[in-house]
């Protein structure tokens, strides 16, 4: 027989009015998630150049502007180039500026973006760490700087045992991880490449059996969203890549904490950027 003391607090729980742990700042995909809870352990899954670690820089720039915490292990990129990514999505500023010191020297808009992006990022509470990393070192960092929002860019480039078989490695990692969301009451996204098998279908929208390395990734993660982008499979001559230029679909094929389902958000490369379709009229 169930105890009287559970049922009642888990009526409490479904009756009371709290807010939502978890905002990403995109409205539909925030209605999808309106469920998810603290410890739990996101997957954002996609093909390489798709924008997975924009998209994951996105939601953590929206987070910060909440005055969230956050941490960010960057295992791609550098702690220079993230920060340059992060001021071109805040500033709207063309990523090749940043390239060009004489060029953007002419243009007084572009440097008042950047100035103005420097000085929001300069107070946002956000801890980034690009060195390379094991799970042992990522738990320690967690204890240290006590995050609510923990991202991981990317999965395959985490150090894991040698020895073991790499879908063993990895499920030990996805164990790992979820236990220290769990431990310290925070939110942990982490990025994954897309096995390339998907490249040889006709409808290449990814799967979950998709998921590199180990089918852990989907049994252990609480969510998995993926990203597709319809012109990165199109030249730019193509009626199919006019049709589809800018769009992207995320897609969130599990879901622990509610249903399934697929938004469409535009990206704009230049920037590096996911926005909301209503928030640009012509891209």
């Amino acid at each position: 027989m169930i105890k009287k003391e559970v049922l009642e607090k888990l009526c409490k729980k479904i009756f009371e009015e709290k807010p939502p742990v978890l905002k990403t700042g995109f409205k539909d995909l925030d209605i999808i998630l309106s469920g998810v809870e603290n410890s739990s352990l996101i997957t954002v899954g996609a093909r390489p150049a798709m924008g997975k670690s924009s998209f994951a820089a996105n939601i953590m720039l929206n987070l910060l502007e909440q005055n969230k915490k956050c941490l960010f292990f960057s295992l791609e990129l550098s702690e220079e180039l993230l920060i340059k990514r992060l001021l071109c999505q805040i500033g709207e500023v063309d990523a090749h500026l940043l390239k060009m010191p004489s060029e953007i020297s002419k243009r007084k808009q572009s440097i008042d973006k950047i100035l103005k992006a420097v000085d929001k990022l300069s107070k946002y509470d956000l801890t980034i760490y690009d060195e390379h990393f094991n799970v042992e070192d990522i738990k320690e960092k967690i204890e240290q700087v006590k995050p609510e929002f923990v991202f991981i860019d990317y999965l395959q480039l985490l150090d894991v045992p040698s020895k073991k078989p790499r879908s063993e490695s990895y499920e030990k990692v996805m164990k790992d991880l979820k236990k220290i969301a769990k431990d310290n009451n925070c939110i942990i996204f982490i990025t994954s490449q897309l096995s390339r098998a998907l490249e040889s279908r006709c409808d290449k929208r990814p799967l979950l059996s998709d998921l590199r390395e180990s089918g852990a990734i989907e049994n252990i993660s609480d969510v998995v969203m993926f990203i597709y982008r319809e012109d990165y499979y199109h030249s730019c001559c193509d009626e199919d890549y006019e049709i589809n230029k800018g769009t992207a679909e995320i897609i969130v094929a599990k879901n622990k904490y509610g249903t399934m389902a697929t938004i469409r958000l535009l990206f704009r490369s230049s920037i590096m950027k996911f926005l909301e379709p209503e928030s640009y009229d012509v891209f």
